[in-house]
């Protein structure tokens, strides 16, 4: 091959190597600007979920009770638990008990599931009446004549739960097996709540229920908002 042929095919190896070479620096800056918009994407959805979480937290620290519904004060009680419940990076669910006859309250908690470890148990009603219980120490006493067993969720009655958001099936076992006939909810869970499908219970769990009222609370439309906010449903797996 001569000079001029030699020149021609460095020439040709020379274009192929540079095109080759912007390509890449082309695919790379491409690469790294659909990086950059992604993360971008990401900070920002957060930021809006963020921001929206301190607009949900002014609004129930401003909101007073309405006193046309009659379970305002102590929905008002459970979502403000919901709150605390997702501060604490845990689910924003939050519940309260209430003794009927005088309104006061007895106790009240929130999902405590993640922090400040993994307790699969300790949803919001769980965790509440995990307090209660332990607090009272209701005992199977026995008469000093009869010597028969009480039965400790005689002590539950005139006893009502509220909750921010419609209880689950295992929290709905646990609130049957209590004692309490009286469940109130502000914010319905269709994909995962059970207080609307109790004759789906076992017949063993829907005898042990009987008598059971598990129902929306009577509580403005605007806290049953609010509740829905704290509220992050989880994700129907496999759809």
């Amino acid at each position: 091959m001569n000079e001029s042929g030699l020149q021609r095919r460095h020439s040709a190896v020379a274009l192929k190597t540079f095109t080759v070479t912007w390509a890449l620096l082309l695919l790379a800056a491409g690469g790294c600007a659909f990086a950059d918009k992604g993360q971008s994407m990401a900070v920002s959805v957060e930021q809006t979920e963020q921001t929206e979480q301190i607009e949900t937290e002014i609004a129930i620290n401003a909101y007073v009770s309405d006193l046309q519904y009659a379970d305002d004060p102590f929905i008002l009680v459970a979502v403000r638990e919901a709150m605390e419940g997702r501060k604490e990076r845990n689910g924003g669910i939050g519940a309260c008990l209430v003794r009927e006859e005088t309104g006061e309250i007895l106790e009240r908690g929130h999902n405590q599931q993640y922090e400040p470890h993994f307790r699969s148990d300790l949803h919001a009603e769980m965790a509440l009446l995990n307090r209660y219980e332990e607090r009272v120490r209701i005992t199977r006493s026995y008469d000093a004549v009869d010597r028969t067993a009480s039965n400790p969720r005689v002590h539950m009655e005139g006893i009502v739960l509220y909750t921010s958001v419609e209880p689950c099936p295992m929290c709905m076992a646990r609130i049957i097996n209590s004692g309490i006939k009286k469940v109130y909810y502000a914010a319905a869970d269709e994909s995962g709540g059970i207080g609307h499908g109790i004759e789906n219970l076992p017949a063993f769990w829907q005898g042990m229920a009987k008598g059971i009222v598990v129902e929306p609370a009577r509580c403005s439309p605007l806290l049953k908002e609010l509740a829905q906010k704290m509220f992050q449903p989880m994700k129907i797996p496999g759809i």
